[in-house]
């Protein structure tokens, strides 16, 4: 995999770039290749980086990240959380607290589940929803609104267990739905045991993973009189309870556990666990089991509990530090393949005008890998492979569990949304498509007519020079229409004379656009007069367009503006 920036660089030699990065002085030039004194290639850049304004590439080298804290800061730490607690209702409004929590809405929506069983997928009984099997592979279809419209969420769960076939059997399915549901749905792959919290809260905190494989149905396969489970977390967004091998060295003291044996259900509670933990537990003792419930405290174990774990054995006792949230700053890539090598360009500053829809975006928020579709995007097949090996190749060495989520052009979540500075939902569905402008649907004539309008409307001042300027401006707008797109514009709804006239004067004075040699390669002062500078491709003809940049002017400006910048550079537009 190659990294690299939306900006041009200077020739790199084959071998994948090398940075050097230093906070307490400025390194003079490496040394040359093979030097006793260093070793690094000539070509090595060096970096200065600063204590306190560290650049998200340089934090990313590392596995965990920690911002340093004021005193106040830390004073208010647990007034952020319960503030967390209540603004879970405000997550629709509000995408930048919902891409924080990684939560679309706080789980109430439908649910549905089917479990992958000889390569098709199997509708599992609601009343067994949130119990999985480690040795399956499970399709969890969640549906919620959202400011008026219902979206989707499609998980795709794997179990540690599950089987290659069995994997890829998961992701057939997953198209199959999606194509069902029109290509709509957002795909998250998610990893037993590194479960996001909006899964989690589907299942209000009664997740039960089995360390076993389901039949039919999703119903488990019959198991050992005595299992051991253990319960994890304090809420419903956050608790999960996996079956462990049933011995004492798996106890840690800083859980609960449920130990089920042929008479009774123990409840077993660590000397760091805290009431939350207990409450859960309480609760998620009622799925596993119906039989006497006992509350054990840890110290305090009768003999038939160290006697159903095989006896006594060393286990961790140290009370569990809280995990701390990394502080990483998301990232944005265009993926690309060249002969079989991903090959990622960083955009620094990111927006949403970087989304560009001929294009596959990575964006990396480090707890998660969002992978955007652009809706002409040919490659879309291999976005999930694309994300999993910038995991596996990413220097600061990142889980492989962390999970992927496809999210297609205009159906974004806001958990995605969040992470841009601004957002326009309708960016992408207020204008018509260019197949409805040629087929002259409703929405294409009203376009039309504003086309026309602004045309009659046009004022020479718009840019520099004297007349000659709009007829340039005007002709490559117009650029070499046929007679039925003609027509169009002198519909009585546009004022037919007035724009044939302006059109017909137009095209007495430059026939269609101008020269490529006056415009490519040229110098500013060079450049015809009335000719924007900025823009100079525009005055191209539609013909001479399509041949140099290899597409119509349609499709070059619905690109992202970045990369419409980077195609001028090269050919001598800029």
């Amino acid at each position: 995999m190659a990294l690299g920036t939306s900006s041009p660089s200077p020739p790199a030699p084959p071998s994948s770039p090398q940075h050097i990065y230093t906070n307490t002085r400025t390194l003079g030039p490496p040394e040359p290749e093979g030097h006793a004194g260093g070793g690094y290639p000539t070509y090595t850049n060096v970096e200065v980086v600063n204590d306190g304004a560290e650049s998200a590439a340089f934090k990313q080298l590392f596995r965990t990240w920690s911002e340093k804290r004021s005193r106040n800061q830390k004073l208010g730490g647990r007034d952020k959380s319960i503030h967390v607690k209540l603004d879970v209702g405000k997550l629709h409004t509000q995408p930048k607290l919902a891409a924080q929590l990684r939560m679309v809405d706080d789980g109430s929506g439908k649910v549905e589940v089917w479990c992958i069983q000889d390569l098709h997928r199997q509708p599992v009984d609601p009343k067994r929803h949130g119990q999985l099997c480690a040795g399956n592979c499970y399709l969890v279809l969640y549906t919620y609104q959202r400011l008026g419209r219902v979206q989707y969420i499609l998980y795709l769960w794997q179990g540690h267990q599950a089987t290659a076939d069995e994997i890829e059997a998961l992701n057939s399915n997953a198209e199959e739905l999606d194509v069902i549901y029109g290509g709509v749905l957002v795909q998250e792959h998610v990893t037993m045991g590194s479960e996001p919290p909006h899964f989690l809260a589907i299942f209000q905190g009664q997740l039960v993973i089995f360390q076993e494989r389901a039949g039919h149905h999703g119903k488990g396969q019959p198991a050992s009189t005595t299992r051991l489970f253990q319960v994890q977390g304090t809420d419903s967004h956050n608790t999960r309870t996996m079956e462990v091998p049933a011995r004492a060295s798996s106890l840690n003291s800083s859980d609960i556990f449920l130990l089920v044996t042929a008479s009774v259900c123990y409840l077993w509670f660590g000397k760091g666990c805290n009431g939350d933990q207990r409450e859960m537990a309480r609760v998620v003792v009622t799925v596993i089991s119906r039989k006497n419930e006992e509350t054990v405290l840890e110290g305090q174990e009768p003999p038939h509990f160290w006697e159903a774990l095989g006896g006594r054995a060393p286990y961790p006792s140290n009370k569990r530090l809280p995990e701390e949230v990394p502080s990483f700053q998301p990232r944005l890539f265009e993926c690309s393949s060249h002969v079989g090598c991903l090959v990622l360009a960083e955009v620094v500053f990111f927006s949403q005008e970087d989304l560009d829809n001929y294009d596959i975006m990575l964006l990396d928020t480090w707890q998660e890998i969002f992978l955007w579709l652009g809706e002409a995007a040919s490659e879309w097949k291999e976005a999930v492979a694309w994300g999993q090996e910038y995991l596996k190749t990413h220097p600061a060495g990142r889980s492989p569990a962390t999970p992927i989520v496809l999210v297609k052009q205009g159906h974004e979540p806001p958990t995605f949304i969040g992470w841009f500075f601004t957002w326009d939902p309708y960016k992408w569905t207020s204008h018509p498509s260019h197949k409805e402008v040629v087929d002259g649907s409703p929405a294409a004539a009203s376009t039309i007519s504003e086309i026309t309008a602004e045309v009659n409307n046009f004022r020479l001042s718009r840019w520099p020079g004297n007349g000659r300027a709009g007829a340039v401006a005007l002709q490559a707008l117009k650029g070499s229409q046929d007679s039925s797109e003609n027509d169009l514009v002198r519909s009585p709804k546009s004022g037919g004379s007035r724009t044939s006239s302006s059109v017909s004067s137009t095209s007495a004075t430059i026939n269609g656009g101008l020269r490529r040699e006056q415009l490519m390669h040229q110098a500013v002062e060079d450049l015809p007069e009335g000719v924007d500078p900025a823009r100079r491709e525009f005055y191209l003809s539609d013909s001479d367009f399509q041949d140099i940049f290899g597409k119509s002017k349609e499709e070059f400006y619905s690109m992202a503006t970045w990369r419409q910048r980077q195609e001028k550079k090269q050919l001598g537009f800029f």
